[in-house]
């Protein structure tokens, strides 16, 4: 599995889409084997979302992400995690205990769960495999 989050020093980036550098963490079993950061400079969401999936990226966490970018990496097939705050190796050890839903991780203002609808309304419920 290839996990992908968009960072910012040492922190998951405010805002996916402006994000200039990428961590790539690969794991097996739970357990991280590799990480590399590698550039992400690209300008348009279409040529973004196409690096993930030539990186060969399954899940994306992130911190905000606009509406469009958001739909294209789930139709690439990209699970993706938004709204997410922190330090990334805190944030990493959430996700891989299985505990990335604790308030202490989510952007200011954003509940468990929440995603952008198909219409572009807020919704509180689910979409997201924690």
């Amino acid at each position: 599995m290839r996990i992908a989050i968009p960072v910012c020093d040492n922190q998951v980036a405010t805002v996916m889409d402006f994000a200039d550098r990428l961590l790539l963490i690969d794991c097996e079993a739970g357990q991280e084997t590799r990480r590399n950061i590698i550039d992400f400079a690209q300008k348009l969401v279409p040529a973004k979302v196409a690096r993930l999936a030539d990186l060969g990226v399954n899940l994306l966490i992130c911190g905000a992400i606009s509406r469009p970018f958001f739909a294209m990496v789930l139709h690439s097939g990209i699970e993706i995690i938004p709204f997410i705050s922190g330090n990334v190796d805190d944030v990493l050890i959430a996700y891989f205990r299985g505990c990335l839903v604790d308030p202490r991780f989510l952007m200011p203002g954003c509940r468990v769960g929440q995603y952008w609808g198909r219409r572009g309304r807020r919704r509180g419920h689910g979409g997201f495999r924690w």
